[in-house]
């Protein structure tokens, strides 16, 4: 049956024109094309509280889990409040695993029969429909398989058909149509195929919203096959409309705070943006009449924390029964806002276009019956400028709202991965330029207190900063020429080699210090060999923004300044904070070789055991450093004792979203411990590796000594020259 119905269904000429990747306008969106999925607990404190926050959101749908001990105690009486402030309720019947495998027997079934039975007669007037399955295609979870749910969905059926019960299923969860094609095909066959076809939509493993899914066949086919979240949408909702139903809803997703921080460091702020982009994203698909997002309170993935360390040994997607932790704890976290912005915008307009763009710039335009609203947003550390994207009136006529639904007082300089709202009246003709696009070679790490801004000037083209937290910076004023001169009072010059470095006062703020490097272009065989490369400018203003979005610190980029027509063979500007008060990891080896016991009062083991905490970080987070000698790990006391650490000279850093190999790992530790005598550097690899997980074998130490025989020579050589 699975094999000849999903031959019948990839084979059928009926199906064939909703598969693309790309949205297909123009979409509709329903008034109630989101929902949420909530659950209670036996304080009923913490219905007050759900109902609120369902207000906040502006969402009238929601989703509650019922399961055989609800009757009769908290799970009833929220459903019962929920119907009695006026939510569209919809009901997921819930059997409990060991209920689930009873099914294929008499007393199984008669229980779920009882069970079934009852919750229609309790709720079948005033709930919006019953939705019967749970994550059917995880047995480990859930207990179905596909003849257990057959065998469920058969009983519910029998007793619905009486009360006139709307009917859902068979929920099946992520993506894998592979279930989802021969349940339905068995469903029509035998009569009873249901009012709504469910599934729970997750595109997480995909690393971002838009990205191609390379977990199905591999990253080197994700490009041939396009399976992003547009087409997986397409995909269910031509699944359903094969099998007779007309009605595709998504009953579950969300994005894990812990997956995020396998790679990023800001996990809920990129959470939000994820929740915006995901939503944006199903709704334009043409193939999801409606999108839950689950859980409202949790853990790891709940727009609201439930403020608590405890993880349900059944997931939330499989039953979302109870929420945990009080109610004084539980805290709003930015998603929450970012789905209420969502839903305040989109449901009741209709997706139009996506505009062209170069690079992954997304530009969603839809209509209302008095506006005309743009969702713009770019994929993942990417940034456009928005004078490339709309003419000069454009921009100076829209109302902006941010990705929280603040309203700006402008239309943003720069747009990011961050969703920002334009809207303009319907008689407005939005006028779009040419070509619009990223800046392709600029990496940019968002940051609520920090605001760039492209820099405008004959001279000089790039990025400078425009507001550092609630202080705003005067537009051009971190330009060469506008800077202390070298010899100035205030200037401390800090190097001047190749690259000249100094130290000059903030042009905001006097006490403060920030630092600017000027690359001049390599000559010669330099030269030929970088040919291919950006300056050094925007390879260290790229390298210390990667840093800043995996959490390793790094000083603030303030701006990176390049010639707007020959960057590569020009002088070029990388300006950032200032590291003050601090020292360098070399000065502590050295201090460690002579027998010191500590340094800044810091412990020698307590110091090796933070630094290799730190660097095993950045390797796990995929960053392959290439230039960590023990001069570019910054360290300082804080106020409150702590040690604080910043990696520079970061212009020779690669970053991928995958943990680096072990020679990676290697060739950055013994650059790092090269002035460091072995018993220290025992000390080291130990929590190192002991953090990395990976197991530090004999052979590992030739590394170490070949780096050590390396320099040995250059001094040789040095002295003989």
């Amino acid at each position: 049956m699975l094999i000849r119905a999903n031959l019948a269904f990839f084979l059928s000429p009926k199906t064939r024109g909703p598969r693309s990747h790309e949205p297909h306008p123009p979409v509709s969106i329903p008034p109630e094309g989101f929902g949420v999925c909530v659950a209670s607990s036996e304080d009923p404190a913490c219905d007050d509280y759900i109902i609120e926050r369902l207000r906040e959101l502006g969402v009238r749908c929601v989703r509650v889990d019922y399961s055989y001990d609800s009757p009769g105690g908290f799970g009833e009486r929220f459903v019962r409040r929920l119907v009695q402030e006026g939510f569209q309720a919809a009901l997921h019947l819930v059997a409990p695993r060991k209920e689930v495998e009873a099914l294929s027997c008499s007393g199984g079934a008669d229980r779920w029969r009882q069970f079934v039975r009852a919750a229609f007669a309790r709720f079948g007037g005033s709930v919006e429909f019953f939705e019967i399955g749970s994550t059917v295609n995880r047995r480990r979870w859930s207990g179905f398989n596909v003849p257990l749910f057959l065998r469920a969905w058969e009983i519910a059926w029998a007793e619905a058909q009486s009360r006139r019960i709307v009917l859902a299923g068979p929920n099946v969860t992520d993506f894998e149509p592979f279930y989802n094609i021969p349940i339905l095909h068995a469903l029509r066959r035998s009569g009873r195929p249901p009012a709504i076809h469910t599934n729970n939509l997750f595109v997480e493993r995909a690393t971002e919203p838009e990205a191609f899914d390379h977990k199905i066949l591999g990253s080197a086919l994700a490009p041939l096959l396009k399976l992003n979240t547009n087409r997986k949408a397409a995909l269910l909702g031509a699944i359903g409309r094969w099998a007779g139903v007309t009605r595709t809803f998504s009953m579950h997703g969300s994005w894990s705070l812990r997956r995020i921080r396998r790679v990023l460091e800001d996990a809920e702020e990129q959470q939000a943006d994820y929740v915006a982009r995901y939503c944006c994203l199903t709704a334009i698909s043409g193939g999801l009449e409606r999108v839950y997002w689950g859980p409202l309170i949790g853990q790891r993935e709940g727009l609201i924390d439930d403020g608590t360390e405890f993880f349900p040994d059944v997931f939330h997607v499989t039953c979302y029964g109870r929420v945990n932790g009080a109610v004084r704890d539980y805290r709003v976290r930015p998603a929450f806002r970012a789905f209420a912005t969502v839903n305040k915008f989109l449901p009741g307009t209709t997706f139009t276009r996506r505009i062209p763009t170069t690079g992954p710039l997304e530009m969603m335009e839809f209509e209302s019956a008095t506006h005309t609203l743009h969702v713009v947003w770019c994929r993942n550390g990417f940034c456009a400028s928005a004078a490339t994207c709309y003419a000069p009136d454009t921009l100076a006529a829209a109302k902006a709202h941010d990705r929280n639904g603040n309203k700006l007082s402008a239309a943003p300089a720069l747009f990011t991965q961050r969703p920002v709202y334009l809207r303009w009246p319907k008689e407005f003709v939005v006028q779009l330029q040419s070509a619009p696009g990223i800046w392709p070679q600029v990496r940019l790490a968002c940051n609520a207190t920090i605001e760039y801004a492209p820099v405008q000037h004959a001279d000089w083209s790039g990025l400078e900063l425009r507001r550092i937290g609630s202080t705003m910076v005067e537009s051009d004023t971190l330009l060469p020429d506008r800077l202390p001169a070298l010899d100035a009072g205030d200037t401390k010059l800090l190097r001047n080699k190749r690259n000249r470095v100094w130290a000059v006062p903030a042009p905001w703020d006097a006490e403060r210090k920030i630092v600017v490097k000027h690359f001049r272009p390599a000559r010669g065989v330099r030269g030929w060999l970088q040919r291919f490369k950006f300056n050094k400018a925007l390879r260290s203003w790229n390298g210390a923004h990667e840093l800043l979005r995996r959490g390793i610190p790094t000083p603030q980029p303030i701006a990176w300044l390049e010639h707007p027509r020959s960057p590569r063979d020009s002088e070029s500007y990388y300006l950032c904070e200032a590291f003050e008060g601090g020292s360098s990891a070399r000065h502590a080896f050295y201090a460690f070789n002579k027998g010191d016991a500590a340094f800044l009062g810091v412990p020698a083991p307590e110091l090796y055991s933070a630094m290799a905490k730190l660097i095993a970080k950045m390797h796990g987070r995929g960053v392959f450093f290439r230039d960590l000698s023990a001069g570019n790990l910054l360290l300082r006391r804080t106020q409150n004792d702590a040690i604080e650490f910043a990696l520079i000279d970061t212009a020779r850093a690669r970053v991928g979203t995958k943990t680096i190999s072990t020679r990676q790992r290697l060739a950055d530790l013994m650059r790092l411990c090269h002035p460091l005598a072995w018993e220290g550097r025992e000390q080291f690899l130990r929590v190192y590796f002991d953090v990395a997980n990976i197991r530090f074998a004999p052979w590992m130490r030739l590394a170490f000594h070949y780096y050590d025989w390396k320099h040995r020579i250059k001094k040789v050589l040095r002295r003989w020259r």
